[in-house]
C-alpha cells in the first residue's frame, strides 16, 4: 500500500492498492448479491445509476438522513478495521455508500454536506479507474483515482472543493493522458453527525 498526499490541494490523499486484487474481487462480488435501488428502484428511486446504502438511509432527494439500518455488512468489516487502523477517519465510519458507474455515468461536482456528514469522506474504487475533478472558486484539478485506490477527503478537499465525475467515456489525467472508462464500483464511507440540516448550521470548519 502506497500513501500519496502530493497533491496541491490540501487534504487529499490516496492509498494505492487499498485493497488486493483478491479483496476486490470478494467485494464486487459481495455487493452483486444484495439489492440495488436507483433506477426507478427505491429507495431514491430516481438516481440515474444503481447504488446501496447501509447503516443509515440517506435521501438525495430531501437531503437528509431518513432511517438507521444498524451496523454496516460484515464484507466491509476488514476495509473498516484498516481505515481505523491507518487513522484515516476520527471514528469508524456509520455510513456506507455503494454506486455503480457504468461508461458514460457519472456524477455531478458536489460537497458532501457539511452540516450531515463528518471530516472525512473515504472512497475506494473498484474494477476501473477513474478521474475526479476538484474544483473551487479559484482552481480545478483533475485526480487520477486507479483502481483498488481509496481516496480520502479531509481539510479544504473536504469543505472547499467540489468533487465530480464526468459522463465522458474518456477521461484525462493532468497530464492529458487518457483514461477509458469502464464498469466501476465505489464504496463511500462516511460518518453521519446529523439527521436533517436544521440539527446543524455551522460549517464544522467554524466550530
Amino acid at each position: 500500500m502506497n500513501l500519496n498526499t502530493d497533491f496541491p490541494i490540501p487534504g487529499l490523499s490516496v492509498l494505492y492498492d487499498f485493497v488486493s486484487p483478491e479483496e476486490e474481487e470478494y467485494l464486487v462480488e459481495a455487493v452483486n448479491r444484495e439489492e440495488w435501488s436507483g433506477l426507478g428502484i427505491g429507495p431514491n428511486p430516481e438516481l440515474k445509476r444503481r447504488t446501496q446504502q447501509y447503516g443509515h438511509l440517506f435521501s438525495y432527494r430531501y437531503r437528509e438522513v431518513l432511517e438507521e439500518y444498524g451496523p454496516l455488512p460484515p464484507f466491509v468489516s476488514r476495509l473498516v478495521t484498516r481505515i481505523m487502523e491507518f487513522g484515516l477517519m476520527p471514528v469508524a465510519p456509520n455510513h456506507l455508500l455503494v454506486n455503480e458507474y457504468n461508461a458514460g455515468q457519472g456524477i455531478m461536482p458536489h460537497v458532501d454536506a457539511p452540516a450531515l456528514f463528518g471530516p472525512s469522506i473515504l472512497s475506494l474504487s473498484l474494477l476501473s479507474p477513474c478521474v475526479m475533478k476538484f474544483e473551487s472558486k479559484q482552481d480545478s484539478h483533475n485526480i487520477l483515482l486507479p483502481r483498488r485506490s481509496m481516496v480520502v477527503l479531509q481539510q479544504s478537499a473536504r469543505y472547499d472543493y467540489k468533487h465530480g465525475i464526468s459522463k465522458e467515456l474518456v477521461d484525462y489525467t493532468a497530464e492529458g493522458d487518457p483514461v477509458p472508462r469502464d464498469k466501476r464500483i465505489s464504496l463511500t464511507f462516511r460518518e453521519i453527525i446529523a439527521w436533517s440540516t436544521k440539527a446543524c448550521h455551522l460549517n464544522p470548519k467554524d466550530k
